[in-house]
């Protein structure tokens, strides 16, 4: 009887720790990249664990492009893009888990 009660009690408290702890965010494997602006980008970077990945050829004004990441420990990336009028935008800490678009507008 009391091995019944004490594996219950064990099942129970088991059961509720696994409800209460938190998800952790799945790292992603690519990024959407959105040129929202009216002037191609001639340059898109990522940064990724210390790995740099680019884009092969400059972004076209209102085009979209997906871009291949490295395989991530974590969700927090860094970009980089200049524009063919030498404006430059950059996002030091992007968390791609909670939204896996860049998009850059004027």
């Amino acid at each position: 009887m009391i091995f019944r009660i004490t594996t219950a009690t064990s099942l129970l408290l088991a059961a509720t720790g696994a409800f209460a702890a938190p998800t952790k965010a799945k790292p992603v494997s690519a990024v959407i990249i959105t040129n929202a602006r009216d002037i191609p980008a001639t340059d898109v970077a990522i940064g990724v664990n210390g790995q740099t990945v680019r884009l092969a050829k400059p972004l076209a004004p209102k085009a979209k492009t997906t871009l291949r990441l490295p395989k991530m420990t974590g969700c927090m990336v860094a970009v980089a893009a200049t524009f063919e009028d030498e404006s430059t935008a950059e996002f030091p800490e992007l968390d791609v888990c909670q939204d896996g678009t860049v998009r850059f507008t004027d």
